[in-house]
């Protein structure tokens, strides 16, 4: 049999023999070949279609398949024209007018829609479909196996959009391109890839012979977008989430893809490429979370974050020789929330990136003022895996400093065990290039995560801080003083100044001075403040060391 156009599998449901006979004639009479199948009903078609579609369905009225059923709109046959208009058809042959010139408009037409069809599913940039197509697919999947067997993934590149920023869009299109190309490359035929987002991807996973496959195929997915890429001579690496889902019977295309959304959101929660898998007893949570993040997006573009800044004291001359920049949300509707509140949320979300870069701007323009008020201060700023691990990070604050005209060797960046330990090599050559800016480090929260000695010593960090888990109480806990005793005189061996944080009492403040630690930071010192209550607090800290000062002489 053949036929002119680009189908080569029709369907035709009937119980009728003679349709099967005509339409097998008229075929014959086309100029390209084409296989027609024949079935009763729809469901007796789908075990012949367990993997590909037909690309086109002939029936008859009493044979035509309910729409919630069928993906595909058929062609009505019918023995005379219509009278009314058909519902859930998409076009009708009448078998009084019927002949191979007519078959063959009908094909021809049948396969110029589905060609501008293809076009409007297919994602231009990277020949995947885009949401439409998947939405389109997934109702097709999901009516072909009552939601059995089927997973399917939501994908977020985490930072994207700065590398999109910073290096132009050519080089954004090239990124997606290779990352288009690596998910394909670890997804089996029978699954199936679309972009829905600039930087969000949706797989729809066969697990129907295997539910094993799951975990080995996300960490493979995860470890093939963990290695950097290589983007017109720069090396950027990108963190993903990736949310998964199971289809359940009866479930629709939307609340599955909903569902899928919420645990990549959960996903968020981790740091680097992670995967999670929809959990609904906490979706609920989940939904909380998001209009949170709505805000604290919401935040940053109207200005209400703030930075209090809490000294760091000379413990030897009590001299104030640094600030750790802390920042606050000021709620319009709960007022000012602290870190904790917020911070794990801008984490999840992935807006720790933005957030962490708007903190160093602030920082750098409130330490010119400093200087420019005859104050000499580190600048102490707290620096989280994920912007780390961002593409732009050493442009960014390359730019931010020379944009603040302020010398990069009062700027310090803590980072925490956990994120110097995590892909060490790669932190080391990030640590070394910001250094080489004037930048200094410490190691923020000492003695909470597990460092070994021997990769302390190759960090290129200059201060080492004691955890206040350790500090506090250690006046009248013998063994916490000798661990914390211990803990100053490693660091000191390794040429590194130590600061206790936490310090809230005059005897932690004796028994600091006599281990020799040299600075502190907490609340006897003092709280965190504000720029304009810091100045006064320097203003009164200079007098009492200039009234100290002239006591000792007198």
């Amino acid at each position: 049999m053949s036929c002119q156009s680009d189908f080569c599998r029709l369907l035709i449901l009937t119980t009728e023999s003679h349709w099967v006979s005509l339409l097998d004639s008229l075929l014959a009479e086309q100029s390209e070949p084409v296989w027609l199948f024949v079935a009763s009903s729809w469901q007796e078609a789908q075990r012949l279609y367990r993997t590909r579609l037909p690309d086109l369905i002939f029936c008859t009225p009493q044979c035509q398949p309910a729409a919630n059923d069928c993906p595909l709109p058929p062609i009505l046959l019918l023995e005379y024209p219509p009278l009314e208009p058909l519902v859930g058809a998409q076009d009708w042959l009448a078998r009084d007018r019927l002949n191979g010139e007519v078959l063959r408009r009908c094909l021809e037409y049948s396969r110029q829609r589905q060609m501008l069809q293809h076009l409007a599913e297919r994602d231009p940039l990277t020949g995947i479909a885009n949401r439409q197509g998947f939405q389109n697919l997934l109702r097709q999947r999901l009516q072909q196996n009552r939601g059995r067997g089927l997973l399917l993934g939501y994908l977020d590149l985490d930072n994207f959009s700065h590398a999109n920023d910073s290096l132009g869009h050519l080089a954004g299109d090239l990124l997606i391109q290779q990352v288009t190309e690596r998910l394909k490359a670890v997804l089996e035929p029978q699954d199936s890839l679309a972009r829905v987002g600039s930087d969000e991807f949706a797989l729809l996973l066969d697990v129907s012979q295997s539910a094993a496959r799951v975990e080995p195929l996300a960490l493979a997915l995860m470890d093939a977008l963990a290695e950097p890429y290589r983007i017109q001579g720069e090396s950027l690496t990108l963190g993903c989430s990736l949310g998964l889902a199971y289809g359940r019977a009866g479930e629709e295309a939307d609340p599955l893809l909903w569902h899928a959304h919420l645990a990549m959101q959960q996903a968020k929660a981790r740091e680097g490429c992670t995967y999670h898998l929809y959990d609904e007893r906490i979706s609920s949570d989940t939904r909380t979370l998001a209009d949170l993040e709505a805000e604290l997006r919401q935040a940053l573009r109207r200005d209400e974050l703030v930075l209090h800044y809490q000294p760091r004291q000379d413990l030897t001359t009590g001299e104030i020789v640094g600030l750790e920049a802390l920042v606050r949300w000021c709620h319009p509707g709960r007022g000012l929330l602290y870190p904790q509140e917020f911070i794990p949320l801008a984490e999840q979300s992935g807006l720790i990136v933005p957030l962490g870069y708007w903190v160093v701007a602030r920082a750098l323009r409130d330490l010119r003022w400093l200087a420019e008020h005859d104050v000499q201060l580190h600048m102490a700023v707290n620096l989280s895996f994920s912007q780390f691990q961002d593409s732009q990070l050493l442009p960014t604050v390359q730019r931010l400093i020379e944009g603040c005209g302020v010398d990069a060797g009062w700027l310090e960046f803590e980072l925490t065990e956990t994120a110097v330990m995590r892909r060490s090599d790669y932190v080391l050559d990030t640590m070394h290039t910001l250094g080489a800016l004037g930048v200094r480090f410490s190691l923020d929260d000492f003695g909470t995560g597990f460092s070994s000695f021997v990769h302390l010593a190759s960090l290129p960090i200059t201060l080492l801080k004691l955890d206040k888990s350790f500090v506090s109480g250690m006046a009248v806990r013998a063994e916490q003083a000798k661990l914390v005793n211990a803990m100053i005189n490693l660091a000191r061996n390794l040429g590194l100044e130590v600061v206790a944080e936490g310090l809230e009492t005059e005897a932690e403040l004796a028994l600091l001075q006599q281990f020799g630690c040299d600075q502190g930071q907490g609340y006897l010192i003092s709280k965190p403040l504000p720029l304009h209550e810091l100045q006064h607090f320097l203003r009164q800290q200079l007098q009492s060391q200039a009234s100290s000062l002239f006591a000792c002489r007198a």
